[in-house]
């Protein structure tokens, strides 16, 4: 399985949480490898750290637990995470076609508070947007540029696939 997010990126999505005061959200194509990357943020942090899966529902990646119950719905998740008294994490892949159509209702009725203890990161759709994300979130910029594997040769990042 392949990594959602470098180590690096880990890094730098850990600070942005660890001083957000409003939901983060972050582009990405595709869901591989999430689990196992944010499963990582949270062994090595120490966060309560749940993944919300459709139909499913929210999973805390540190235990075998199942799926909190009455979490399997979008609206059901949200209500659950904003019931948080303590500082958790809720990942939220929302990018695709079912999901973000849940998103989008729910948002587009409810404006919930999202500035509390409990952080929440959405995963939305490539090039889709909603009113709520921009008014009240802030964009994550992970790619660093160094899509691939790089190393650094006379100060310059060069793809190590050209290297002889």
């Amino acid at each position: 399985m392949s990594e959602f997010l470098s180590s690096h990126e880990l890094l730098n999505l850990e600070e942005e949480l660890r001083v957000a005061n409003q939901l983060l959200y972050v582009e990405k194509k595709s869901n591989e490898g999430v689990a196992k990357s944010f499963k990582s943020l949270s062994l090595r942090t120490g966060w309560a750290t749940y993944l919300w899966s459709d139909g499913e529902g929210l999973l805390n990646l540190k235990s075998s637990e199942p799926a909190a119950p009455k979490t399997d719905q979008f609206d059901l998740a949200i209500k659950f995470a904003l019931a948080r008294k303590h500082f958790s994490v809720f990942v939220f892949p929302i990018n695709t076609k079912e999901a973000w159509l849940q998103a989008k209702l729910f948002f587009s009725t409810n404006q919930p508070d999202l500035s509390g203890v409990v952080k929440c990161l959405f995963i939305l759709p490539v090039g889709k947007d909603h009113p709520f994300f921009l008014r009240h979130g802030k964009a994550i910029q992970l790619n660093m540029g160094l899509d691939g594997n790089y190393v650094l040769r006379d100060g310059q990042w060069v793809s190590a696939n050209e290297l002889p």
